[in-house]
């Protein structure tokens, strides 16, 4: 019997938070009960409680579980072999799915309706997931330009970049109204994303070459 419940804990587990980030979207994180959430996950009160002390720990939880099945994703993206070009398109791939999952577009509209309530919950969520995101494209980017594969520059401001192109201020305005377009496609729009980013990072000719010759001040190429 303690095997079989055992089994049972991550099935409730989901449940319990699958059911909270829907009634927090339908209902409101105020007006939702824990109650309403036990409820809709067809487990007791007493169950929710074993896991959870109230509906803040619930939403704190369905943060840190969904940051970190990202994080597990993107440490297999960023470390796989390959050509340059291929790393990034499976990655950038990856990371606009991600956002684009049913999971993330309801937290992420949760947390962006608490952030002036719980402030502490928007900065975990930015932490665990841009900010960590943010951060581990960097470091993938900084050993692509000690390994001559990028120009060396800043890596956070080349990192800040790529995700901006894959990602979009756009398609992100999007998610936060609730809307989501259907007719885009994936594949060519992170395609796209990748050449314009590696077109920009190349890394640079020699002194002299006719491209350093056309360089502009700023930077671009």
């Amino acid at each position: 019997m303690p095997a079989r419940k055992e089994a049972q804990k991550p099935d409730h587990l989901s449940r319990i938070l699958d059911a909270a980030s829907e009634l927090f979207l339908e209902l409101g994180f105020d007006r939702t009960s824990t109650a309403d959430i036990a409820r809709r996950a067809k487990v007791s009160k007493r169950e929710l409680y074993t896991h959870f002390a109230d509906k803040r720990a619930i939403l704190s939880a369905a943060i840190t579980g969904l940051q970190k099945s990202m994080g597990s994703e993107m440490d297999m993206e960023w470390s796989a072999a390959g050509d340059l070009r291929s790393v990034l398109l499976h990655a950038g791939t990856a990371i606009f799915n991600f956002i684009a999952s049913k999971k993330f577009r309801n937290v992420f509209r949760i947390v962006a309706a608490e952030s002036f309530h719980d402030p502490l919950a928007a900065r975990k969520f930015y932490l665990l997931g841009p900010g960590a995101g943010r951060q581990q494209t960097a470091k993938f980017l900084e050993r692509q330009m000690k390994s001559g594969h990028l120009r060396k520059t800043e890596p956070l401001q080349a990192a800040d970049d790529f995700l901006d192109m894959v990602i979009t201020a756009r398609f992100m305005t999007a998610i936060a109204l609730g809307r989501t377009d259907p007719a885009i496609k994936v594949g060519q729009h992170v395609a796209h994303a990748v050449d314009v980013f590696l077109a920009y990072y190349a890394p640079r000719k020699s002194q002299g070459s006719p491209r350093k010759a056309t360089t502009r001040r700023d930077g671009a190429l």
